[in-house]
């Protein structure tokens, strides 16, 4: 099986500068500006691995330090996402008021760093099935493409989450992406899986409140060929892995083999974020070979719903008593408006095609809100003020000025 290897982008598009006074420097200096007149917490700074290496040669992932100008430590990850065995980004997480500039040290220590923070962070990814018999959690999941027994999986693929959401990717033709909502802030999908809970019920702990039926559920992907959605019901291999849980995000990867687009094979990959205390994820898409595509996404079709489209902001989004209780749940997906073609539905969806070029990555962001979180709908102002910071983050860069 041939090897597809993923181009990474960083999360906030940074251009970084580091400062140094030496090639064999033990630390380097990075300012990171918001350009926004938002005001922007627990935003996800990514710094390329192999910057840092550059100035601090004989780092190791393990055992960096990163501190701001006021002293305090923060925790990161360095995260392989290409899973070439070299970790590409690091990723810290960090509060900017509207036009701040902040200043972080990365530091080499000869000591691993047990990540001691002012932050409290926590991410999962899990996938559960049955091997020989036996329910187990499996980081590497490769298959066949099709006839996957879904009966073997415990909530049909793979789930990642923060504390306040989880979000699956249904691993299997139907390709859709669904949610685990929350009333209780903590990790679930570990208990899920080890257990025969039905996770759809309605419970004191939450609830899986979307009926997905034969949509896309929100923010799964297809290809737009001719007028209609082409899911992978043509797959050479479908291979899921856990790229990371830890303290400050979860990554799951998606790649998908052989995948017959109008009588053409491309290979393409999904890379899946969530940051703790975030509800809010990214949806990273990779076309690795072929020619150009039309790639489509949406939000199920639900008959209690409203859906409002802005292509302007290039947001649409699902509001109305659309849950499993018959409560309100709220569904947004934010695109650069640079990446869309047109607005479109079917039967079960809500559709917006986008454009998908070979070696370029197409980022997305997917959130949702339920009711039954807490007994009361967030407010209109609420729910804007989210989604102004999600076009913040998917279309404002933060900017590096060097001292």
């Amino acid at each position: 099986m041939k090897n597809i290897g993923i181009q990474t982008s960083m999360v906030l598009l940074i251009t970084v500068f580091f400062l140094t006074n030496s090639a064999c420097a033990q630390h380097l200096t990075i300012t990171v500006t918001n350009p926004s007149s938002l005001a922007r917490q627990n935003e996800p700074v990514v710094v390329e691995w192999a910057r840092i290496i550059s100035k601090l040669a004989n780092a190791r992932q393990s055992t960096l330090r990163i501190v701001d100008d006021a002293g305090r430590w923060y925790v990161y990850q360095a995260d392989d996402i290409d899973q070439n065995g070299t970790p590409d980004e690091v990723v810290w997480l960090a509060d900017f008021a509207p036009k701040q500039s902040r200043t972080f040290t990365v530091r080499d220590t000869t000591e691993q760093f047990s990540g001691a923070s002012h932050l409290a962070v926590s991410t999962d990814a899990q996938n559960w099935k049955r091997v020989d018999g036996v329910l187990q959690s499996l980081d590497d999941d490769d298959g066949p493409g099709l006839k996957r027994d879904q009966t073997l999986y415990r909530f049909d693929g793979v789930g990642w989450e923060s504390e306040l959401v989880g979000y699956r990717v249904y691993l299997d033709e139907r390709n859709a992406v669904d949610i685990q909502a929350k009333r209780r802030r903590g990790l679930q999908w570990k208990f899920i899986g080890s257990t025969l809970i039905d996770y759809q019920q309605n419970t004191d702990w939450g609830m899986d409140p979307l009926h997905v039926g034969p949509s896309l559920g929100v923010g799964g992907i297809a290809f737009w060929v001719g007028d209609s959605v082409h899911k992978p019901l043509t797959l050479e291999r479908r291979r899921s892995r856990i790229i990371a849980r830890g303290p400050v995000r979860a990554v799951v990867r998606v790649d998908y083999y052989g995948w017959d687009v109008g009588g053409e094979k491309v290979d393409v990959s999904s890379v899946f974020t969530i940051y703790a205390g975030e509800r809010v994820m990214e949806h990273r898409v990779i076309l690795h070979n072929g020619a150009a595509r039309t790639l489509v996404t949406g939000i199920v079709k639900h008959d209690s719903s409203s859906v409002a489209w802005n292509p302007e902001h290039g947001r649409l989004t699902s509001t109305g008593k659309q849950s499993r209780a018959g409560d309100e749940l709220f569904m947004d997906l934010q695109f650069s408006s640079k990446s869309i073609v047109e607005k479109a539905e079917d039967k079960y969806n809500d559709l917006v095609l986008i454009k998908l070029e070979p070696g370029k990555p197409l980022r997305f962001l997917i959130s949702s809100v339920w009711e039954g979180e807490t007994g009361k709908m967030w407010s209109v102002e609420e729910l804007r003020e989210m989604q102004k910071r999600n076009a913040a983050r998917l279309n404002m860069s933060f900017t590096i000025m060097m001292q």
